[in-house]
């Protein structure tokens, strides 16, 4: 994730376009911080100590991604949703843009 975070503020055309945010389901802000500070990880972690988030997107075990659009409307649309993690950085972060339409 931190290489995919890393690719994606190195372009000058995707910085601002994408975004990544990381949920810890069931952990503290304690253990998130100690995991955000162990693992050096550069963008931000938000603690769902209760899974109330982890209950709104259904449950769903970790790790998992979601790609969300915000449309010029202001409404949003999930164009990715998916269980399990990515081999290589840079060829999730093509098909991310290209499932998006950036």
């Amino acid at each position: 994730m931190n290489e995919l975070y890393r690719a994606i503020q190195e372009s000058k055309d995707l910085r601002d376009k994408i975004k990544v945010i990381g949920i810890g389901a069931g952990n503290s802000p304690f253990e998130v911080d100690f995991f955000q500070k162990n693992y050096e990880v550069p963008f931000p972690l938000f603690s769902d100590q209760d899974l109330s988030i982890h209950k709104v997107i259904g449950e769903v075990r970790t790790p998992y991604f979601f790609g969300v659009k915000i449309n010029d409307d202001g409404s949003n649309e999930v164009f990715y949703s998916k269980l399990g993690g990515f081999k290589d950085a840079n060829e999730f972060l093509k098909l991310m843009v290209k499932l998006s339409g950036i």
